[in-house]
């Protein structure tokens, strides 16, 4: 039983090593300056936008960040830096829970488990 479970573990962890750096899609072009000005200001209006829900403003409000203070800091935020804010809202899963982390703790379970049965 013991090796079956240390074949399981291993054949687990390969695949997750393999197979979790390339869960994410990525894509390459060339664009012009005018897409970039204009993709900027877009993000940067999606963030204030996600700024204003009711129930972003409560979970600030409970931080002690007033609206008007949450909203001077998006707009002094640099392009690079609305970008990559606005990209993590775009990729954040609706559910908060996402699956690389997901399969980490049952991995991490499953070596724990492993760790204690091999001691008694």
């Amino acid at each position: 039983m013991e090796a079956f479970f240390r074949r399981f573990i291993c054949r687990l962890l390969v695949v997750s090593t393999i197979m979790l750096p390339y869960s994410t899609h990525t894509q390459a072009a060339m664009i012009g300056t005018g897409q970039v000005i204009g993709s900027v200001e877009a993000q940067r209006g999606k963030v204030q936008s996600f700024i204003s829900r009711a129930d972003v403003q409560r979970q600030l409000a409970s931080l002690g960040v007033e609206a008007t203070a949450a909203s001077e800091r998006v707009n002094a935020l640099t392009d690079d830096e609305a970008l990559q804010l606005a990209g993590r809202i775009d990729t954040l899963p609706a559910g908060g829970v996402a699956t690389e982390v997901a399969l980490a703790v049952i991995l991490i379970l499953l070596l724990f488990i492993f760790m204690i049965d091999r001691r008694h």
